[in-house]
């Protein structure tokens, strides 16, 4: 791994890893301070089933910001996926890890249709103490998930993404009584958050995460 400086206020570390998971290694891309201490930890599902450029990027930007994040490589089987990370979380909670303090607490994060692995990975563990989505679908089994695990949790859409409906998903509010809401106008198009996509919007992509950053900096543990 590279280290990067001069963005953000912390230098990182970042690339590609290997994350031992029993008889198998997993892989995926991690983004950390490259500093003492154990820091708030975050796992990053995106749209695709593998890291792309993109969320790659927004790892390197919560990085930069004091949360390390790691977007392991999963699969198009959410049930498979569910498995996987269970293995990512048992890795960065191992108490005799030197990075990540996320024993006492993880974040997680769905971009897209990561939502549905964010959110199953929400209710299947119970060391997740906050998860946020962004761009991504609110639907009956995301709510479920998300109600179940009953942590603090954030939403960020716009209602200018055409592959949303955020009119169904502000109707869940009442369900997620501890669920954020943020609504972009319809003039954030689709994939205003991705500087790889068409529809990017600097200005609300940085509002997007800053707000995620700062969500996550109150709700996990502090670096230790």
């Amino acid at each position: 791994m590279a280290v990067q400086a001069g963005e953000g206020t912390t230098e990182i570390i970042y690339g590609t890893t290997s994350i031992p998971a029993g008889p198998v290694t997993l892989g995926g891309y991690l983004a950390r301070p490259d500093g003492r201490g154990e820091w708030p930890t975050v796992l990053i599902y995106g749209p695709e089933p593998h890291p792309t450029s993109s969320v790659k990027n927004i790892c390197r930007v919560l990085a930069r910001h004091g949360i390390a994040a790691l977007a392991p490589e999963c699969t198009s089987d959410h049930v498979l996926n569910k498995r996987i990370a269970l293995q990512v979380a048992g890795f960065i909670s191992d108490p005799g890890g030197t990075w990540s303090n996320a024993q006492f607490g993880y974040g997680v994060l769905g971009i897209g249709a990561g939502t549905y692995d964010a959110s199953a990975n929400a209710t299947g563990d119970g060391r997740v103490a906050a998860i946020a989505v962004v761009g991504g679908v609110l639907d009956e089994r995301v709510e479920e998930e998300v109600s179940v695990s009953d942590i603090p949790s954030l939403f960020v859409a716009s209602r200018g993404d055409d592959s949303n409906d955020v009119e169904n998903s502000l109707d869940r509010q009442q369900a997620l009584p501890r669920m954020k809401f943020v609504i972009y106008p319809a003039d954030a198009p689709a994939g205003w958050w991705n500087d790889e996509a068409e529809g990017f919007d600097e200005e609300r992509a940085s509002d997007t995460w800053d707000r995620v950053i700062a969500f996550f900096a109150e709700q996990l543990p502090p670096r230790a």
